[in-house]
């Protein structure tokens, strides 16, 4: 066991570990009310504990913002689709769908990341017979899809090119003033 971890080591082999985010101050704009606006905050940060989420409150005129990069949701959606039907005209299988549409900008209103859409499908098969149960399961796959786009979303605006970007802007800014 030894001999393979001073093998792994030699490679240059490391695990991913998390990557913070580069800006200080983050604003949310997905309501912290939600379960999934919930994971979001609770995962930026574990994965950023320097990272400060502040509040999302509309800025006066002239009042510069207190943060420097704001996740904003565009849009939010789930769906319930029947795929496919039995003899007797009866749902056997849904599809569930969950939609995510996300931007990042900087405090200036800077694009960082553009519009992103993360989609998430699940089939899920149906038996009317048992419907307080398949009503529970929806619920739960749901709740297991946003995990996953929770997830996706973190790995999205912790990526190199995200945080160049972010670099970049912030460079041309200070060379402008």
């Amino acid at each position: 066991m030894l001999a393979l971890t001073i093998l792994l080591t030699a490679c240059g082999f490391r695990l991913q570990g998390t990557t913070p985010l580069p800006f200080e101050r983050l604003s949310i704009t997905i309501p912290d009310n939600t379960q999934f606006g919930a994971d979001v905050r609770r995962a930026i940060r574990a994965a950023s504990p320097d990272t400060v989420i502040v509040s999302n409150e509309p800025l006066l005129k002239g009042e510069k913002p207190n943060f420097q990069a704001q996740l904003q949701q565009v849009s939010v959606s789930r769906n319930i689709r029947e795929v496919s039907l039995n003899p007797q005209g009866r749902v056997e299988e849904y599809e569930l769908t969950l939609i995510f549409t996300f931007r990042l900008v900087n405090a200036r209103s800077e694009i960082i990341l553009p519009d992103t859409t993360l989609v998430t499908v699940r089939d899920l098969p149906y038996d009317d017979n048992v419907v307080q149960a398949k009503e529970g399961e929806i619920a739960t796959l749901f709740e297991q899809m946003q995990r996953s786009m929770v997830d996706r979303l973190m790995r999205r605006i912790t990526s190199p090119d995200v945080i160049q970007t972010y670099e970049r802007l912030e460079r041309k800014a200070a060379q402008e003033k």
